[in-house]
């Protein structure tokens, strides 16, 4: 988790952050300081957009995705909270004020790693929390197995509650077709990144032949790839990462474009800044109860009865204690 700390002339301090998985930590922060933060001196830290295009334009023919624009999310989140902290207002209230809160799905206790019987304790617990729903991974080589286990959880869970699957890019196209056929008939609400990313094509050969909503995102970096699936009519429900994406600055742009196009938006991850997002630009739309990061925060978002209540804190409402980084300083 890389984390990027602005002071400006007027004192105002922000903290962005990134989150790395599976490695790259120590060369986004290589990225960080070598080659954005020289871009960033001496600049007005309220323009946010001509920053965001600024090291876009530096740094595309070196990464486009992957570490760069995750490197330029910490900024950008950073850029956002100085922003917040000198109007005096929340970043939601800055995007637009939608609404006060959202309603929250489980999305942390439905590993293949574990029986039924372990998902089914995870997800009772949410759904004692008042979140309308849960989701599973699905994504064996044998997909009649995954098939069984969501059976399964139907069963137990019932035919009221909202549930959803996730195949993190593990399958080909007839296996896709083959779950995504059985998921219809078990009421599942989306089947999540059943191929590669890369895999246009394929994604809108099932978006064609299935009923079940396409849901993906998670793993594009920017609007123009999410527009290069809108047109091939490829997706159904977009759901970007805002560090995966480029920050709040491009993940918003995101938002306009799948409402000029009539789909969905459920945002990947992070609750702590999606809470934003959500809640500033969306009439409709969940967040994903994935509290990976949220020891890093002195204090998280507040949930009640099922729903994310919109931070009133300036800026992004989040604090990352000193103690809490040396204690877990690895870079």
């Amino acid at each position: 988790m890389p984390i990027v700390s602005i002071a400006t002339d007027d004192g105002i301090e922000g903290i962005g952050f990134a989150w790395n998985l599976l490695g790259g930590g120590g060369a986004t922060k290589t990225l960080l300081a070598d080659d954005i933060a020289p871009l960033l001196l001496d600049q007005d830290p309220l323009d946010h957009e001509r920053l965001w295009r600024k090291v876009y334009r530096k740094l595309q023919s070196v990464g486009r995705a992957g570490l760069v624009t995750q490197a330029q999310a910490a900024v950008d989140l950073a850029l956002w909270d100085i922003k917040g902290k000198a109007a005096g207002l929340p970043v939601w209230k800055l995007l637009g004020g939608m609404r006060e809160q959202a309603p929250v799905y489980g999305s942390d206790g439905g590993w293949l790693y574990m029986t039924v019987d372990e998902m089914m304790d995870q997800f009772d617990d949410y759904l004692r929390q008042g979140m309308y729903g849960v989701k599973m991974k699905v994504g064996h080589a044998d997909p009649e197995i995954d098939i069984e286990r969501v059976a399964e959880v139907r069963r137990r869970l019932g035919s009221g509650v909202w549930l959803a699957v996730d195949a993190n890019q593990q399958w080909d196209y007839e296996k896709a077709i083959k779950a995504g056929r059985a998921f219809e008939k078990l009421d599942v609400a989306w089947l999540e990144e059943p191929l590669i990313c890369e895999d246009v094509v394929g994604h809108a050969r099932l978006v064609d032949k299935l009923d079940i909503p396409i849901a993906l995102g998670e793993t594009l970096a920017s609007r123009f790839e999410f527009a290069s699936y809108i047109r091939a009519g490829a997706v159904d429900t977009l759901q970007p990462d805002i560090i995966r994406a480029g920050g709040i600055t491009e993940c918003a742009k995101i938002v306009h474009l799948a409402e000029i196009n009539g789909r969905a938006v459920a945002f990947h991850h992070i609750m702590e800044v999606s809470i934003h997002l959500v809640c500033g630009l969306l009439a409709e739309g969940p967040i994903e109860y994935m509290p990976w990061i949220a020891a890093a925060f002195t204090e998280g978002p507040e949930i009640k009865n099922g729903q994310m209540i919109a931070p009133s804190a300036p800026g992004l409402g989040l604090d990352i204690p000193d103690d809490i980084i040396e204690a877990y300083r690895v870079a």
